[in-house]
């Protein structure tokens, strides 16, 4: 073998050997730069993992607090109605009802609400009692819209309330002098005071409007049909008798009262609390 061939041979055999050893240098890198993707796929898996296995735990760690955050309408407090509740009468307690009406262009004297009339009214509530819905001593002709509700509420009973009105010297400017309305009287509870429900009329129902019948027996009344008034002269003084159907429900209300409101704002009531007992 000539010279020439020799040096061919060792460059084929170098060239071989280099090309060998790039081919295996080559691989490893590859296979470090697999582990090295497996690794960092499974730490970023493990990493993604995470926040979805917390996420999984937080709700139970969460629902105490949302528990706890929940309040019902008995546990709301509002210092304007706790300072109006505290100058409500009591069951048997006389109680002065000073309204004043003021005609279109007359100039205000004092910060009275209107009640409708002009002067006032002493009232008290001598006795407030539970009867069970067939037990009504108020016998009209029409008991359609009580029988309607009786039938919608869970436990339909009688609210029966004797009181008794002295006209000190109201009168009423806007109609029949001495003639005043019943349905002055209304059932309410501390919720309805609170302010956000004072101030929301169209939003809100009141707590009369849910747990009782919209027609009060009112005995006695004006002549005929005139469920809705009685006449009172001043210096006299006359009992009366109301029925309210109502959902014994009510009763469990935060401080119920009987409200002497014409509208939905309150400044007068007596206390019922004492029913649920």
């Amino acid at each position: 073998m000539n010279k020439k061939a020799i040096i061919c041979t060792v460059a084929i055999l170098i060239l071989l050997v280099g090309a060998s050893v790039i081919y295996f240098i080559m691989d490893r890198s590859s296979e470090a730069e697999t582990e090295n993707s497996s690794s960092m796929s499974a730490a970023e898996l493990e990493s993604s993992n995470s926040p979805l296995e917390t996420s999984s735990e937080a709700p139970t760690e969460s629902e105490p607090k949302e528990s706890a955050s929940e309040t019902t309408s008995s546990e709301v407090n509002s210092p304007e109605a706790d300072a109006l509740i505290k100058t409500f009468a009591e069951i048997g307690e006389p109680y002065t009802l000073h309204s004043r009406y003021y005609n279109q262009g007359e100039a205000k004297t004092d910060d009275a609400p209107g009640l409708g009339w002009d002067g006032d009214l002493e009232l008290c509530v001598s006795d407030a009692e539970i009867k069970e819905y067939s037990e009504s001593n108020i016998k009209y002709d029409n008991k359609s819209l009580w029988e309607f509700y009786a039938s919608e509420f869970d436990d339909p009973c009688i609210l029966h309330v004797e009181l008794s009105l002295k006209n000190v010297d109201a009168e009423n400017k806007n109609g029949v002098k001495y003639k005043f309305n019943a349905n002055m009287f209304v059932l309410s509870a501390y919720e309805d005071l609170l302010p956000e429900n004072q101030n929301n009329p169209e939003g809100y129902t009141t707590v009369g409007n849910y747990y009782s019948a919209y027609e009060t027996y009112f005995d006695p009344h004006g002549p005929g049909d005139d469920y809705w008034s009685f006449e009172l002269q001043p210096g006299e003084t006359q009992n009366f008798t109301i029925e309210f159907l109502i959902d014994r429900v009510y009763l469990s209300q935060k401080d119920p009262f009987l409200a002497i409101t014409p509208g939905r704002e309150i400044f007068y009531g007596v206390m019922l609390r004492d029913l649920a007992k």
